[in-house]
């Protein structure tokens, strides 16, 4: 068990005036069983009125609008949270994280290569099979930034064996699905400075566990989960809409200190 305090703010800066910004924020943690929120708040730039409401996969949303031209946008997000990874509780899997979603369409490849990985354990359980698929990923990925984006699919990342955690995210997501286990996507912060970060859930048909394909490890207390769906496109941490054709720069700084 550890208290850890973080700090993000992402900075969107506009290369001409909008107006009219409709915004959806994921940038809060929610309390479960494996983490209890002490603390959290959200300040907007420019300043505006926040509605909450939880979406269905169980997220936090803050929703916001901003009718005045603007061409800098940015929120910063601070909080403490007790996480207590070992405290996993018997929870059910909707069957929507068993099927394929738009950004985890496995392709014949990627079966077969999950069941090569899995040939010499083709009868072991969730567990063991999620971290022989993580290990050999983290072994054959290589982590290179701009040779993805958001949009990018899980076939086309494993296709050149490239990405950033999304991408590592994603392919699990697949492999694991595609021997039906059910996993589902996790956006949230790791203790240091850096950027948000994405790891991965499977259920072992009693509970869920977190694994992270990039670092090729088990989530432990250094992680703060902060939203998860399908894939990335449930559960953004800023998605929006705004009158104006204006391009857009983005900037994320995030700190996540251990208290104890």
């Amino acid at each position: 068990m550890r208290i850890l305090t973080y700090s993000f703010e992402t900075v969107l800066h506009m290369d001409s005036a909008v107006s009219e910004h409709d915004f959806v924020l994921r940038c809060q943690p929610m309390s479960t069983f494996a983490q209890t929120v002490l603390d959290a708040q959200t300040v907007i730039t420019p300043q505006t009125t926040l509605s909450q409401q939880i979406d269905g996969f169980g997220n936090l949303l803050q929703i916001g609008r901003i009718e005045s031209p603007h061409d800098v946008f940015s929120f910063v997000s601070t909080g403490m949270v007790v996480v207590d990874a070992a405290d996993e509780h018997p929870e059910l899997a909707h069957p929507i994280y068993k099927r394929p979603s738009a950004m985890t369409q496995p392709t014949a490849e990627m079966i077969a290569y999950a069941r090569d990985v899995l040939r010499v354990i083709p009868n072991a359980r969730p567990q063991a099979k999620a971290q022989a698929l993580s290990h050999a990923l983290h072994e054959k990925m290589s982590y290179t930034p701009g040779t993805t984006d958001v949009e990018t699919a899980a076939a086309d990342a494993f296709s050149q064996m490239s990405g950033v955690c999304q991408d590592y995210a994603h392919i699990l997501i697949a492999l694991l699905r595609a021997e039906g286990i059910p996993a589902r996507y996790v956006n949230g912060l790791i203790v240091g400075e850096g950027a948000t970060h994405a790891w991965v859930e499977f259920h072992d048909g009693v509970r869920w566990h977190g694994i992270d394909p990039t670092n090729d490890r088990a989530i432990d207390d250094t992680y703060i989960a902060i939203s998860h769906g399908r894939d990335f496109t449930d559960c953004p941490i800023e998605s929006g809409v705004f009158r104006g054709g204006a391009r857009q720069e983005q900037l994320v700084s995030v700190i996540v200190g251990s208290e104890q």
